[in-house]
């Protein structure tokens, strides 16, 4: 595996995630040429450009849907498993995870390296900060994993960071998908913290153009709160690429929450700002949501037994090909509603009995369910 650094031109091997020449982040060069197998439901289907290691790790990330709200295209990456565009990096870092996994607990990250580390048999050591938690719905999920050790402290021995190339090397997908679901866009309007998205997603357009998929590359809109202070990629990105940055306000970024909320999409501030940008936008702009602003979690009976219709469930999917709910339903032969079907299969999947999954079937994604081995 080579990476590149896109400010200073190095290429060569990396033993961390900034360039050894300028210390700004590196990026993974691809695999190979893309070729888009289209009948997998999940980023699988570039996975000829993709850095996996020996396994591949999936839980069905990616292929997430296009849709438009009061006129603006929207990009929802609240769709993957744990609710975030984070899963993508998770599916290919954790590919290549050798031995245990040691991260700093950060919001939407670890929750999502914990996920798929549990899916890869890999033990997680998460190292917590009590002044600095915030997201403690998250926290709390992560308490209940079995291949999870929570610690407090600053870390020691820290092998697994947000923003390093390998991650970013399936972040790069959503470039992939909006040029399969839309085309070539005018421009991607993306939420702008430390910049490492709206890094990965010019890597991907970078490569379709290379490839000859596209001709210009769409425009970046980084959006930000209007007291938040620019990044080392940002600058690079509106000095190198073009990139244009917008600033919102805390009552544009409140208002888009609620409004984005009506539509049925849950949203953390930091999308909202980006809603709120891009509503202001013409022409053929798409927006990213990078995720849900609404985490489940679950105590009581989610700790407890089976119940009868839950054991009903697994004895149907055990042996069996991934099955939809429906599906699901119909083997169960009346003994339930489609809806407490539903309602039993989340409550399996949150406690690691089943996992779900996507497959493509016809034209479309559809959700699939299938047991998993660790039931007894």
């Amino acid at each position: 595996m080579r990476f590149r650094c896109l400010r200073c031109g190095y290429v060569g091997l990396g033993n961390g995630p900034s360039c050894p020449r300028c210390g700004f982040p590196l990026i993974a060069e691809p695999r190979g040429v893309l070729r888009i197998d289209r009948e997998k439901p999940s980023i699988l289907r570039y996975a000829s450009a993709l850095n996996y290691g020996d396994r591949v790790v999936t839980l069905g990330e990616g292929f997430t849907r296009i849709r438009r709200v009061n006129g603006v295209l929207i990009k929802d990456e609240s769709r993957n498993p744990t609710g975030s565009f984070m899963d993508r990096g998770s599916s290919v870092l954790i590919s290549n995870a050798v031995g245990e996994i040691r991260v700093l607990f950060e919001e939407d990250f670890t929750l999502s390296i914990a996920t798929y580390a549990n899916a890869a048999g890999v033990s997680a050591k998460v190292y917590v900060n009590p002044d600095r938690v915030g997201a403690y719905a998250e926290l709390l999920r992560l308490s209940t994993m079995g291949n999870v050790t929570i610690e407090f402290g600053g870390g020691h021995g820290i092998n697994t960071f947000y923003g390093e190339p390998i991650f970013l090397d399936g972040v790069k997908t959503i470039a992939y998908e909006l040029y399969e679901q839309v085309g070539e866009v005018e421009g991607v309007v993306l939420p702008m913290e430390r910049g490492y998205l709206a890094l990965a997603v010019y890597e991907g357009f970078r490569e379709l153009r290379e490839w000859g998929f596209i001709g210009d590359l769409p425009r970046l809109i980084l959006v930000k709160h209007r007291a938040a202070q620019m990044t080392e990629i940002s600058d690079w990105l509106v000095r190198a690429a073009g990139a244009r940055v917008v600033d919102v306000s805390d009552e544009e970024t409140i208002r888009s929450m609620i409004e984005l909320a009506r539509s049925g999409m849950y949203v953390k501030p930091v999308s909202a700002m980006a809603y709120a940008a891009a509503s202001t936008l013409g022409g053929d702009y798409v927006v990213v949501i990078t995720g849900t602003g609404i985490k489940e979690y679950r105590v009581g009976r989610e700790l407890g037994g089976l119940t009868k219709l839950q054991e009903a469930i697994l004895g149907v999917l055990e042996g069996s090909r991934p099955l939809t709910a429906y599906e699901v339903w119909e083997r169960l032969g009346g003994v339930a509603t489609i809806q407490g079907v539903y309602k039993a299969l989340g409550s399996l999947v949150r406690r690691g009995l089943v996992s779900l999954g996507y497959e493509v079937r016809g034209n479309k994604k559809v959700r699939v369910y299938r047991s998993l081995s660790n039931y007894k």
